[in-house]
């Protein structure tokens, strides 16, 4: 009981190990009643006290989900307010909570924000597994910062493959455009965007994309190396060349 009383009081120590210590030690010890206790070093000025408790209050929020909404509403209010390096750490626990009550919190910050910020509300999208968050990600892949888009592909990614397998044509049929830009900066095709090719609904595409002659060679080689279908090449030909070359199903 001491020593539990004794790390607690060292939250509010001027010695960076001291606090980092303590954070440590609730994440093995930690009640409920301590996470409101950490939020405060989610601005302190070592990143290494930031980090520990960005990952100690995941953990606690999850060992007492009865906490998860009133530790939320906090967090929203220290996006709003506080610095560029807790505003970082809050987005860690957004993401890696799942905390789906925030979403609408985090596609402001992909909107408004600058890449630095842009980069950790990305990330912290992706694991929510949705694929309506997919239109708030439309705009950010073609961002000229490498990292921003590589944060893009990353969280695309991750809810491309959390989409069950038999509902991937249905659902992602209406992003087909931003799953090709993801696909083309990885230099290849996707079993999906084939799928997609193969079996989706051209109702259900979205309107026309200008792509560039070398996108089109890109895309099209890309696609040589699946099998012939004349599905695939119609659809493919409807996405790519929709105002020039319509045609009729």
């Amino acid at each position: 009981m001491f020593k539990r009383w004794l790390m607690i009081k060292k939250l509010g120590s001027e010695i960076d190990l001291d606090r980092l210590k303590a954070v440590l030690f609730l994440r093995k010890k930690g009640k409920d009643k301590d996470i409101n206790n950490l939020l405060p070093l989610l601005s302190d000025k070592d990143w290494n006290v930031r980090n520990a408790t960005a990952l100690t209050i995941i953990k606690l929020v999850n060992l007492y989900p009865e906490k998860k909404e009133e530790i939320l509403l906090k967090l929203h209010q220290l996006l709003e307010k506080r610095s560029l390096t807790t505003k970082l750490s809050v987005l860690e626990i957004l993401g890696q909570l799942r905390a789906y009550s925030s979403k609408d919190f985090i596609k402001k910050i992909i909107e408004e924000s600058d890449y630095d910020l842009q980069y950790a509300a990305i990330r912290a999208i992706g694991y929510l597994d949705d694929v309506d968050i997919l239109s708030s990600l439309k705009e950010v892949v073609y961002s000229k910062d490498y990292i921003t888009r590589r944060a893009v592909i990353f969280s695309i990614l991750r809810i491309v493959n959390s989409v069950e397998e038999e509902k991937k044509v249905e659902l992602l049929t209406p992003h087909i455009h931003l799953l090709i830009q993801v696909y083309l900066e990885l230099n290849e095709l996707g079993e999906v965007i084939y799928k997609i090719l193969d079996y989706g609904d051209p109702e259900q595409f979205p309107g026309m994309k200008p792509y560039s002659e070398f996108e089109i060679i890109r895309l099209t080689s890309l696609i040589e190396q699946y099998d012939y279908r004349v599905p695939v090449y119609k659809n493919f030909a409807k996405i790519i060349y929709p105002l020039y070359f319509p045609l009729n199903s």
